[in-house]
């Protein structure tokens, strides 16, 4: 399965010319045609889901909470994963034509982005997106945001994964410091066995249907249910639902005891969903597009 992601993925990908939405959309479809896992495709044209957060220099800061929310499950186990995961593109790395072992990726990223997800402060959410204020904060693990950088190396594509809190950023009053992700740390892992970092395409997905990546949720708590019932409402908001089976473990991790969601701009645009099921069988699907 993973090799015919990886396959599918490199067919409709060109590198030189799909910035980092292109590639992160086309991966996410990848997943979605070779596996049990649903894609909601959300454009970035309508509105992002921005929140409000204050710096360490005691700054007001907006930035989107991320491109990506994915959420991975084990129904043999009833378990649930989630991490706001921020795509970003390196043309050119200092690192990782230099080390032989490919132990190092530096990029370019955002100072208030890379802070948002790495140190997790409360957050207040702007106009439609109406988020907890711990939404980050509330989970004891960091895994809850993550980075995904797409690479070249050796003419194919690449993607290194890292939790936010495990990549450094050596020049932090830079508004677009150079960022750097340490792959030494990729043979460890932490808490409740999520991956730290990986270098490769193949560690990413390896970690994914693994069940590594993402912080667990808590079925007992008030921000993870938010979460979870937020994205049960965009799913049933639609009109095909492909993988209908994603709202039944939804509401058997939360006990049958979910709320009667009448809006549903919390996710209206900005934030593609990238729903897995670690455990299921493939099933054709197609991707659909929120009409908001």
């Amino acid at each position: 399965m993973i090799n015919k992601i990886i396959s599918n993925f490199y067919s409709n990908t060109r590198f030189s010319s799909d910035n980092e939405v292109a590639l992160f959309r086309k991966f996410a479809l990848a997943i979605q045609a070779e596996s049990s896992a649903t894609f909601i495709d959300e454009t970035h044209g309508g509105g992002v889901c921005n929140v409000n957060f204050t710096s360490p220099t005691n700054k007001s800061e907006t930035c989107e909470i991320s491109d990506l929310l994915i959420l991975s499950y084990s129904q043999l186990s009833n378990e649930w994963r989630a991490t706001f995961w921020q795509a970003k593109k390196q043309g050119v790395s200092k690192w990782i034509n230099v080390a032989q072992d490919g132990s190092q990726l530096d990029f370019k990223g955002q100072f208030n982005q890379w802070d948002l997800l790495s140190r997790r402060p409360d957050v207040t959410g702007v106009k439609g997106f109406h988020p907890p204020k711990d939404i980050l904060s509330g989970f004891s693990s960091p895994s809850i945001g993550t980075y995904g950088v797409f690479y070249e190396k050796g003419g194919c594509i690449e993607l290194a994964h890292s939790i936010a809190e495990f990549i450094s950023c050596p020049s932090p009053a830079t508004k677009s410091p150079t960022l750097a992700i340490n792959g030494y740390l990729s043979k460890y892992s932490m808490y409740e066995h999520e991956m730290i970092n990986t270098l490769t395409l193949k560690g990413f997905l390896e970690g994914l249907f693994d069940f590594k990546i993402g912080a667990k949720l808590n079925s007992k708590d008030s921000t993870h249910r938010w979460l979870l019932e937020r994205v049960r409402g965009k799913l049933k908001s639609q009109e095909k639902l492909p993988f209908v089976n994603h709202l039944d473990h939804i509401e058997e991790f939360l006990n049958h005891d979910v709320s009667d969601i009448i809006e549903f701009d919390d996710f209206s645009a900005g934030l593609s969903i990238l729903l897995v099921n670690t455990d299921g069988e493939k099933s054709p699907n197609k991707a659909f597009k929120s009409d908001s």
